[in-house]
């Protein structure tokens, strides 16, 4: 905690543009990530296909049996994480280790070998066995939990796509209120046929490359992925000498209930959300070097978040960071924090990808080219289904030097 804001000792990803944190930096640089038609894990009965993006194959093909994807991914950025922060796992035997995930999928989409088994079955009872797997499976962080031998309390986090900024948020209140000395957070989301035929019912998925803030914007790329982070109080710091990679200074969120899947025009709730992270860091948007947009590329998302932004954060640099990780859903605030926290570290902030063309409505463009950076702070926000709106205020590794 230091004198304000939650250390981060390690952090990891897994997503479209990079198989570690800072491979998916270079890619997002770069502006390269996997982007292809779906495979056969997504067997979808619309004639036209939409291309997603997705993690490299070699990461899926490594997923053991029993274990969802999406548990998978968050287990590989875990991992990473703790290597990064030099703690290991059977190091915090003795340590209250909470675990938060946020995700959508992994917590009921993953159902259709259920739901199969009862329409093949629906005059027979259901197999007991075959629906506690699939109870247990859903469990995500507690999963999570007993694959480290963690004992401390877990939560999982379905507030849609917000899930993975809310995961963070919460993660700094229990290190905060001294509810556990380390606290293993962030999200992850495997692509999978319910939001990915969902999206496209929507009418708000694109056939291309999507196009955050701009004109042509046509809608959603659906992404994977899974970015972690490990939190930790000043004592489990100072006992194993950890060096910060970060800091989370900040968290609010706030639910406008506007609509179930449309954002609020006015963007009432995400106003409150950045104000409250922005205010618990103890901070103005003028600090800040960059705002992490959610920026989906939908007309209504990113006309919705430029009213909140024109309103609060005035002059910030927005950067869209879905247009090399498409749409990860539960994991896109945790996969977006790690991103915010290596281009914080390396002072750099890259382009938008896929943004052509200015819009009059946006009233801004997000960043066009890689730019050096020499503020540390920068916000990540999130909006979600339902109304469900998250933003958290993050600092950079020698934000206090």
């Amino acid at each position: 905690m230091t004198a304000r804001g939650v250390v981060i000792a390690g952090m990891g990803c897994v997503c479209s543009c990079g198989r570690t944190a800072p491979e998916a930096l270079e890619g997002a640089v770069a502006g390269q990530a996997r982007f292809v038609l779906p495979q056969a894990r997504v067997r979808s009965t619309y004639t036209q296909r939409y291309p997603v993006f997705e993690v490299a194959e070699d990461i899926v093909a490594a997923c053991p049996a029993g274990q969802s994807l999406s548990q998978h991914f968050f287990i590989t950025a875990s991992k990473e994480a703790f290597f990064q922060a030099q703690i290991t796992p059977e190091q915090l035997s003795g340590y209250r280790v909470g675990v938060i995930v946020g995700t959508s999928v992994d917590a009921s989409f993953h159902c259709f070998n259920l739901y199969h088994h009862w329409k093949k079955h629906i005059l027979t009872p259901l197999d007991v066995t075959e629906f506690e797997t699939y109870l247990s499976s859903a469990a995500t962080a507690k999963s999570i939990s007993r694959y480290f031998g963690f004992t401390g309390p877990f939560q999982t986090i379905v507030t849609a796509c917000a899930s993975g900024t809310d995961a963070v948020g919460l993660g700094k209140s229990w290190i905060e209120n001294d509810v556990c000395d380390v606290v293993l957070c962030g999200g992850a989301d495997e692509i999978n046929l319910v939001p990915y035929d969902g999206f496209i019912r929507l009418l708000v998925a694109s056939p291309e490359k999507c196009r955050p803030f701009s004109s042509d914007r046509n809608g959603i790329n659906i992404g994977e992925g899974a970015g972690a982070l490990l939190l930790v109080s000043p004592r489990v710091q100072r006992e194993f000498s950890v060096s910060p990679k970060g800091f989370v200074l900040g968290y609010g969120n706030a639910c406008d209930a506007f609509h179930p899947t449309a954002p609020d025009p006015q963007a009432k709730g995400l106003q409150k959300a950045i104000s409250f992270a922005l205010s618990q860091a103890g901070l103005t948007a003028q600090e800040l070097a960059f705002v992490n947009a959610h920026g989906t590329a939908s007309p209504a998302n990113d006309a919705a978040e430029s009213v909140a932004f024109r309103a609060l954060l005035s002059g910030v640099p927005v950067w869209g960071s879905k247009g090399v990780t498409g749409h990860t859903l539960g994991a896109a605030g945790a996969v977006e924090a790690v991103l915010s926290l290596q281009v914080l570290n390396r002072r750099i902030l890259p382009p938008t990808t896929g943004f052509r063309q200015f819009d009059n409505t946006i009233g801004f463009s997000p960043t066009l080219k890689t730019t050096p950076l020499q503020k540390k702070v920068a916000l990540s926000d999130s909006l979600a289904f339902g109304g469900c709106n998250a933003a958290i205020v993050l600092g950079a590794e020698d934000f206090y030097a």
